[in-house]
């Protein structure tokens, strides 16, 4: 997924604070490491909560994130 589509996505993204999309300086950091090592069936609700605590986000904005960079079971890189 390119940066800029991201973006667009983010903009539009208009949801109560909790469940907004990620910044794209941490989006970039999660779906790195993502697609490099995980595929969607692979996260559940407690990886899901590690990631978010250690990226600074909400549970609901990470996966609001794992819908806009997965699909076809992979997990896809924002470049």
């Amino acid at each position: 997924m390119k940066l800029i589509r991201y973006m667009q996505l983010f903009e539009i993204d208009k949801n109560e604070k909790y469940k907004h999309l990620p910044s794209a300086e941490k989006a970039k950091k999660i779906s790195r490491l993502l697609a490099k090592r995980f595929r969607p069936a692979d996260i559940d609700q407690n990886r899901i909560e590690m990631l978010a605590d250690k990226f600074d986000v909400t549970d609901e904005s990470l996966n609001n994130l794992l819908n806009v960079i997965s699909s076809d079971d992979v997990f896809h890189e924002i470049d």
